[in-house]
């Protein structure tokens, strides 16, 4: 069900993209990038990619510290883990004044787990976490009707998804009490900083860093124990993931 949702919201930001371009070269080519300034409109879709963080991180990794695998040729390594986040998604703003707009984001994330055993021995990878969130923030600019512009959006909003803990562990170890998924849901909120160029026709193509905080919560704590005896997440009913990535966004910016 994942990888559609992704196949789909891939597909939805490809179309975006293609739009923005059958805009700039057919209906405005000839005219000169304007940059952003009051009663502006930008729209545009978004990819970003980076490492996920937070105490939930930090208790998978010590859930798995004591399990170990046995490869078929009889060589057995400790299960160590390693995680990506993924997220794409659809960004519009509108600048009531310059220097400042209003700017909401709907956007879809998924953190991988991935086992390190070595470049000579198999890994495995599975969804640990996914989640749809949308957020709301005001959104500052540098600079108006200049080709380049810095832009700092600090945002708040909901997410909701699923979250599945040491799923690679549970699929390797038969005898391995592995936590159940959980539906969880929370506030989130976060902020990036982009550097946006305009180009003629109203595109414009964003590059920045992107950090957001999720807070998971579990509705009851986890029954289930490691090896070690301890608990997973030590008895708490939520946590947190802080995502630390990269972020690209292309659209289309038009006047009110």
């Amino acid at each position: 069900m994942n990888s559609r949702i992704m196949l789909l919201l891939t597909a939805s930001l490809v179309m975006i993209s293609f739009s923005v371009i059958h805009a700039a070269e057919f209906d405005e080519l000839d005219k000169p990038p304007e940059g952003a300034h009051e009663g502006q409109i930008l729209l545009g879709g978004f990819i970003s990619v980076g490492m996920p963080i937070g105490n939930i991180i930090d208790a998978e990794n010590a859930f798995v510290q004591e399990l170990t695998h046995t490869f078929e040729n009889e060589v057995t390594k400790r299960i160590k883990l390693s995680h990506m986040s993924f997220g794409l998604g659809i960004a519009g703003e509108y600048m009531p004044i310059d220097h400042l707009g209003i700017k909401t984001k709907f956007r879809r994330s998924i953190i991988i787990q991935r086992t390190v055993f070595g470049a000579e021995y198999k890994n495995w990878r599975m969804v640990t976490y996914s989640d749809y969130s949308l957020y709301l923030g005001p959104s500052f600019h540098a600079t108006t009707r200049k080709t380049w512009d810095f832009v700092l959006t600090p945002y708040i909003g909901y997410s909701y998804g699923e979250y599945d803990a040491t799923p690679v562990a549970g699929e390797l170890k038969e005898s391995y009490d592995a936590p159940s998924p959980r539906s969880v849901s929370g506030l989130s909120y976060g902020a990036d900083l982009l550097c946006t160029i305009y180009f003629s026709g109203g595109l414009y193509v964003s590059f920045g860093g992107e950090w957001t905080r999720n807070t998971l919560n579990f509705g009851s704590p986890y029954t289930e124990t490691n090896p070690a005896g301890d608990s997973f997440m030590d008895g708490a009913t939520s946590g947190t993931i802080d995502n630390i990535c990269f972020s690209l966004e292309a659209g289309y910016a038009f006047m009110n």
